[in-house]
């Protein structure tokens, strides 16, 4: 079937939302894949925790009768519904010129896994986990938003994940010059008649920016193209801007509209929900899109919202942190908690995590009841003996299923060394604690995936 156009497919959908003012009540019944199902059951990976030792013989474990499970359902007429796509949250701060006027350009990959029916961006200086603003003098001079020409993948010198950083034809233009108040600064919305972000296509975020001497800027450790050489005027230019680096300033997000029936995933924790390791050269990434939550919103023509924080700890989500509503009106159907593995590595008590952790899945519950909520085991990394202890004893907990959680997922079983429970598999290690692409796309695909 030949695949109409996004903009008369985006108005499709549209003309039967129309006039809805309210979103209905979607009706939950369960959730699961059934591809997901069948790889899961063939590569003997449980969906349940499990204690310190695995099971001889695991097995899939649905949440009702049939080899898929049951499914989620949400009742048809709802309107579309808003989602965001962040560029890595800000873990940390840095004064990129110290006493010469910053003048820069940055430019930043994307993929979506569902056409958006309208866009605009936010930016905000700010520290994503502790919540500090930066409010040094910075002027964005302009945003603009193309599709990323392709590069070549092999040897030779060619990129080995096929990002570019180059425009292909001319972006669009989303911002003009703007100063950057502490709150943030957010663009018009984007129509499809000016600029449709279709699903599966590579895209680039570029803007420019200039800041006084001295000024501290938020930074990610997320991948970008980035040139402080006198650019902020060329943050659109055709050709390539600046150099790849494993470094993005400010908290970026895309919040965009979907159709109805797109499944939604928020991920919330810490840099295992991230795309990778900080060693891009070892472990490269395709930026955000590398992380399991986009992969598995890419590979489920889905939207994921990603709440991770490399480095944090379960008590950066506690219930009144005002992150839970810096992201706008979400409303998912499923979230996932995977929090505590940096609580263990800096030897706070199993208690003190058990604590924190129940906080935030009730901050869950009040703020999407309707989702499904699932919880995932902390995998194996460089850990004393104490604190490996408490990863085990963590997991051990988990496996009890925790109230609030629907149902656990072990990613410690799917990732660690079945001869050496205490280190990840060979084929996944990025750097003893993070993971590579694989590995993220292992977790993707134990995630159940609601459907209509």
């Amino acid at each position: 079937m030949e695949r109409r156009p996004a903009r008369e497919r985006i108005g499709a959908a549209r003309s039967r939302v129309r006039g809805i003012a309210e979103r209905r009540p979607r009706l939950l019944i369960g959730i699961t894949a059934a591809c997901a199902a069948l790889a899961l059951v063939a590569s003997g990976i449980s969906v349940w925790a499990v204690a310190s030792e695995p099971a001889p013989e695991p097995t899939l474990v649905a949440d009702g009768p049939g080899p898929s499970g049951l499914t989620l359902r949400r009742q048809a007429g709802s309107p579309e519904r808003t989602v965001d796509y962040s560029f890595g949250h800000t873990i940390d701060h840095a004064v990129p010129s110290p006493s010469a006027r910053l003048d820069a350009a940055m430019r930043v990959p994307f993929e979506l896994g569902a056409d958006a029916t309208a866009f605009r961006v936010h930016l905000r200086n700010w520290q994503f986990d502790t919540e500090q603003v930066f409010t040094d003098p910075v002027t964005i001079t302009g945003m603009a938003v193309g599709e990323q020409a392709a590069s070549p993948i092999g040897a030779g010198g060619a990129s080995v994940t096929g990002l570019s950083g180059e425009f292909e034809g001319a972006p669009v233009g989303v911002s003009g010059t703007v100063n950057l108040a502490a709150e943030g600064v957010v663009t018009d919305w984007i129509e499809p008649d000016r600029f449709a972000l279709e699903a599966h296509t590579g895209y680039l975020l570029a803007l420019g920016f200039t800041a006084p001497a001295g000024a501290t800027l938020a930074t990610t450790p997320g991948v970008s193209w980035l040139d402080t050489g006198g650019a902020s005027q060329r943050f659109a230019a055709s050709g390539p801007v600046g150099q790849a680096v494993s470094l993005g300033y400010f908290d970026v997000w895309i919040e965009y509209r979907v159709d109805p029936d797109v499944p939604v995933l928020v991920s919330i924790g810490h840099s295992l929900n991230a795309p990778g390791s900080y060693d891009e050269a070892a472990s490269p990434t395709r930026g955000q899109a590398t992380a399991w939550p986009q992969q598995w919103a890419l590979s489920n023509d889905a939207a994921a919202v990603t709440f991770a924080s490399p480095g944090a700890q379960t008590p950066v989500f506690a219930p009144g942190s005002a992150k839970w509503d810096e992201y706008g009106e979400l409303d998912p159907d499923v979230v996932t908690i995977w929090t505590a593995s940096n609580d263990i590595a800096h030897g706070r008590p199993l208690a003190d995590i058990q604590r924190d952790w129940a906080g935030m899945v009730a901050t869950v519950h009040r703020s999407w009841p309707d989702a499904r909520v699932y919880a995932l085991t902390e995998p194996p990394r460089d850990l004393g003996p104490a604190e490996e202890q408490t990863r085990l004893d963590w997991n051990a907990w988990l496996a009890l299923v925790p109230a609030g959680i629907d149902r656990v997922i072990d990613a410690d079983y799917a990732l660690r060394d079945p001869l050496q429970p205490s280190l990840l598999r060979a084929d996944v290690n990025a750097d003893g604690i993070h993971f590579s692409a694989r590995g993220h796309s292992i977790i993707a695909g134990l995630v159940p995936v609601p459907r209509l």
